[in-house]
C-alpha cells in the first residue's frame, strides 16, 4: 500500500512540473540562459527531481509494467485538468476521448494489481 502512496506523490510531482513548466514557458521571462533561472522553471526542475526520487522508490515493490502507464495514464489527465483551469487550454471531443480511453486502460491495469 505504501507503494502505490508513493507512485501517487511521484505522479503529483510530475504533473506539478509539468504545469510549472509550461507556467514558465508563458511567462514574460527572457528567453536564453538567464530566462531559465526563473523561480517557474526552477520550481519545475526541482518537481520532477523529487518524481523520478518516489518514482525509484514505488518500482521497488510495483511492476514497471503496471507503474509506467498509471503515472503517465494519471499525469495526462491531471495535466489536462489543470491545463484548461489555468491556462485557458481547450480540450475537444477527441481530447475528451482519448482522455476516457487512457482512464479505462488504467482501471484495467488496476484490476491487474488487484
Amino acid at each position: 500500500m505504501q507503494s502505490w502512496l508513493i507512485l501517487a506523490a511521484s505522479i503529483v510531482c510530475n504533473a506539478a512540473g509539468n504545469l510549472l513548466i509550461r507556467r514558465f514557458a508563458a511567462g514574460d521571462a527572457a528567453f536564453g540562459l538567464r530566462g531559465y533561472l526563473s523561480p517557474w522553471f526552477a520550481l519545475g526542475l526541482a518537481a520532477f527531481g523529487m518524481g523520478v526520487l518516489l518514482y525509484g522508490q514505488a518500482l521497488r515493490h510495483i511492476p514497471i509494467v503496471l507503474a509506467y502507464p498509471i503515472q503517465v495514464g494519471a499525469c495526462v489527465l491531471i495535466i489536462a485538468i489543470f491545463a484548461v483551469g489555468m491556462f485557458g487550454e481547450k480540450l475537444g471531443l477527441t481530447d475528451l476521448l482519448g482522455i476516457a480511453l487512457i482512464l479505462s486502460g488504467i482501471g484495467l491495469l488496476g484490476r491487474m494489481a488487484a
